[in-house]
């Protein structure tokens, strides 16, 4: 009888070692994993973000080629580049983001993250692949915090790092009272240039704007009654006339020529006569950065408030947040990249930048 009840007790141990765990993603579809520990994985449209923040890169099959390319306007793209040069290319990411099936197959990933509003298109990647596909995400009216958790908490939970994911969590908790300053009248600001499918100029802006939102600075593009990312009339930007002005770097060329080709619309901004138009290192590029968005939230809130944030630098700031992310603190490379902070004046042919002298 002992000897039947040690048998049944070892065939239970065996069934729940190996019985398929099964989780929900971000945008609730059920996913079952193998309970065995997760050692392959290829991470698509920037879903990369997360696994290196994590410090998961080292399980990483292969990348996509907007992942290891040599621009830096992304700091764990940078921090990777030694390993993903190293790794195969899966397919080239971006906007069309069709990545190569046979590739990946070829790869015997055990798990597969991504990042999509689109559940059928997960679900289709995963009949396909017959692969675990889960759906990270940073947000989809703008970029929302309690969704950036989820997914760290979700992607520490598969690949056993729970303990990072909490730390990150924990960090930026700390980062948002750090800027808890909320003045009864809120500077008003715009953000331009912001990228979406491809480099866009001045009228490209996102309402719900996280940066400001941290900073406690009221978004002149959320008059037009949206959340996310939206595209505005130029003459509709110069009648809100915002107090401040910040020129995302991904699309400061672009906004650049269109301020050579217009600029009685730019000299109608007062953001550029009284030199509160400022230049940021890339709050999206591919998709987002959230530890650079952090970052500028904090010289937006010195720049809205300076008085209040007299003693902050803001470029060591970002150094310690960015390290805080990655592990490295390459803050000068995306400064020798994007121009890092820059006070923005206009020119005969667009914009001119110069240093800002507190």
């Amino acid at each position: 009888m002992v000897r039947l009840l040690t048998i049944l007790a070892l065939s239970v141990c065996f069934v729940t070692a190996h019985a398929d765990v099964t989780i929900t993603d971000i945008i609730g579809r059920k996913v079952k994993l193998p309970a065995k520990k997760i050692e392959r994985i290829i991470p698509l449209a920037s879903s990369m973000s997360f696994v290196s923040f994590l410090n998961a890169q080292n399980l990483v099959v292969g990348v996509e080629k907007t992942d290891r390319m040599n621009h830096v306007k992304r700091t764990y793209v940078y921090v990777n580049k030694p390993l993903t040069d190293k790794l195969p290319v899966i397919g080239e990411g971006g906007a069309a983001r069709r990545p190569n099936m046979e590739a990946m197959i070829a790869l015997k990933p055990d798990i597969v993250f991504t990042i999509t509003a689109d559940a059928s298109e997960a679900d289709l990647l995963q009949r396909k692949l017959r692969v675990p596909v889960v759906v990270l995400s940073y947000g989809y009216t703008g970029v929302e915090l309690e969704t950036v958790y989820k997914s760290l908490r979700l992607a520490g939970q598969i690949l056993g790092k729970t303990d990072r994911a909490q730390q990150i969590i924990s960090y930026v908790e700390g980062l948002k009272k750090e800027l808890s300053y909320r003045p009864e009248k809120p500077a008003k600001a715009y953000i331009g240039a912001v990228s979406y499918k491809g480099i866009r100029g001045i009228d490209s802006t996102e309402a719900n704007f996280l940066p400001f939102r941290l900073a406690g600075i009221e978004n002149a593009a959320d008059a037009a009654g949206r959340k996310g990312h939206l595209f505005l009339e130029k003459e509709f930007v110069v009648m809100l006339n915002p107090p401040l002005v910040f020129i995302d770097s991904a699309g400061f060329a672009t906004a650049s020529q269109q301020a050579a080709k217009n600029p009685e619309l730019y000299k109608r901004l007062s953001a550029f006569k009284t030199g509160n138009a400022y230049l940021i290192p890339a709050n999206t590029f591919y998709y987002i950065n959230i530890d650079l968005m952090l970052s500028n939230a904090f010289f937006m809130a010195k720049t809205a408030y300076p008085e209040r944030y007299k003693t902050l630098d803001p470029e060591k700031k970002a150094g310690e947040i960015v390290k805080a992310f990655t592990g490295q603190n390459v803050f000068d490379v995306i400064k020798k990249d994007s121009g890092g902070y820059k006070r923005i004046s206009l020119a005969p042919d667009g914009f001119r930048t110069e240093d800002i002298k507190w």
